[in-house]
C-alpha cells in the first residue's frame, strides 16, 4: 500500500508540474500558481515519506532540506526545498518511465498549443516588434515569444532522443537536423539553432563513435565544459564594458550581459550575488547560469553544480552516454537563455537524471 501511495502521489505531482509549465509558455495566466506549487510539495512530501531509503539518503535529505530551508528564511523563496524533496521522492520510482512521460505530456501540450494559435481559438502565431534593432514579423505559435518555442522544440528533442535513441537511426538525427533547420526559418533563433544542432552532433558522435561512450576523458571533458561554463558565466556577471572582449562577447549574446547594467542595482552583476540569495534578487534576465546564482546564491549554486559534475561520473560509471550529451548541451543553451532556470520543476529535467542516480550520487550501490 505504501508503495502505491509514493507512486500514485509522485505522478500526481509530476504531471501538476508538467501541467504548470505548458500553461506558462501560453499566453493564459495561471492563477494560484503558488498554491499548485505546495500541492506538488505535500505530494512529493508524502511520496517521500512512504519510500524506503537507507541511512545515508535520509542523512543527505536531512543536510539539503536545510539548505532549503535556510534559502527560505534568507530569500522567502521555497524552491530550493521543492526541488530537494523532489529529488529524494524520485527514489524508488521507474525515472526512465517518467522521462518518457515527462516526454510524451509535454509534447502533447506543446502540439495543443501550436493547434490553438493556428486555428485562431487562443494564442498568438507570430509576433512583430523589433528584433536586434529591426522589426520583423517571428512566429511563436502560441508560446509567447519565438525564442521559447524553439526552446521547446530543443528541450523536447533532448529528452526524445535520451528517451528512444536505441531506436533512433541516421535518418532519424538527418529528420531532426532538419526540422530544427525548419524550426530557425521561423524563429531565427541564433542560440536555439546553434546549441540544437551542437546537441545533435553530440548524439550523433556518442551514437557512431562507440569508444567514446564508454571513454573515461568524454566525461571528463563534460566536467570541464560544465566548470568552465560557470566561470564564464562569473566573468559575464563582473563584466565591464572597458573590456573589448566581453563587449565582442555581449554583441554575439545580442546584449543580454549588457542588460544586466539596466536596472537601479544592476541585477546579476556580481555585487547582487550573496551566499544564500536575496530577498531582493527576483529579476527575470536571459543569463541562465548566472541566474543560479543570483537567485539562490551562492552556495547552492555551487551545490547544483557539482551534484551536475558528479551526475555525469555516474553517468559513466553506468556507461549512460546520452546522459553526457543531455547535461553538456542544458549547460550550454543556460550559459545565455534561462529555460531551464525557473521556478518550474517540469523545465529542468535534470532533477529527474539526478533522482534517477541518487544512490550512487550519494556513495551507494544501487539495490
Amino acid at each position: 500500500m505504501a508503495e502505491k501511495i509514493s507512486t500514485v502521489t509522485f505522478y500526481a505531482a509530476l504531471l501538476i508540474e508538467l501541467t504548470l509549465v505548458i500553461l506558462d509558455k501560453s499566453d493564459y495566466i495561471t492563477r494560484y500558481e503558488g498554491l499548485w506549487f505546495r500541492l506538488t510539495f505535500v505530494l512529493t512530501g508524502i511520496s517521500l515519506i512512504t519510500t524506503k531509503h537507507r541511512m545515508r539518503e535520509w542523512i543527505a535529505l536531512f543536510v539539503f532540506a536545510a539548505m532549503g530551508v535556510i534559502s527560505y528564511m534568507v530569500t522567502d523563496r521555497n524552491e530550493i526545498l521543492r526541488f530537494v524533496v523532489f529529488i529524494f521522492a524520485c527514489q524508488g520510482k521507474d525515472i526512465k518511465k517518467a522521462l518518457k512521460i515527462t516526454f510524451l505530456y509535454t509534447l502533447a501540450g506543446c502540439l495543443l498549443l501550436v493547434v490553438l494559435s493556428l486555428t485562431g481559438i487562443h494564442g498568438t502565431v507570430a509576433l512583430t516588434q523589433t528584433y536586434r534593432e529591426v522589426e520583423e514579423t517571428r512566429y511563436c505559435f502560441g508560446m509567447g515569444h519565438p525564442n521559447a518555442f524553439h526552446c521547446m522544440v530543443f528541450a523536447l528533442t533532448l529528452l526524445g532522443v535520451y528517451c528512444y535513441h536505441e531506436r533512433l537511426r541516421w535518418k532519424g538525427y538527418l529528420l531532426l537536423f532538419l526540422l530544427h533547420t525548419g524550426v530557425f526559418y521561423f524563429t531565427d533563433s541564433r542560440a536555439g539553432l546553434l546549441v540544437s544542432l551542437g546537441a545533435l552532433l553530440l548524439f550523433v558522435l556518442l551514437t557512431y563513435v562507440p569508444f567514446l561512450q564508454t571513454w573515461k576523458w568524454s566525461y571528463l571533458a563534460g566536467i570541464a565544459f560544465i566548470t568552465g561554463a560557470v566561470l564564464l558565466s562569473v566573468a559575464m556577471a563582473a563584466y565591464s564594458t572597458n573590456l573589448p572582449l566581453f563587449a565582442k562577447l555581449d554583441v554575439f549574446l545580442t546584449g543580454r550581459i549588457f542588460a544586466l547594467l539596466d536596472s537601479t542595482y544592476d541585477e546579476g552583476m556580481l555585487n547582487t550575488w550573496f551566499l544564500w540569495g536575496a530577498a531582493r534578487n527576483t529579476k527575470y534576465f536571459d543569463l541562465g547560469i548566472v541566474r543560479v546564482f543570483y537567485w539562490f546564491g551562492i552556495l547552492p549554486g555551487i551545490t547544483y553544480y557539482l551534484a551536475q559534475c558528479r551526475l555525469l561520473w555516474c553517468g559513466f560509471k553506468k556507461h549512460d552516454y546520452m546522459l553526457l550529451a543531455v547535461v553538456v548541451t542544458i549547460t550550454a543553451y543556460s550559459i545565455f537563455e534561462a529555460h531551464f532556470v525557473s521556478v518550474y520543476i517540469g523545465r529542468n529535467y535534470i532533477f529527474l537524471f539526478l533522482g534517477m542516480y541518487l544512490t550512487e550520487l550519494l556513495g551507494g550501490k544501487e539495490a
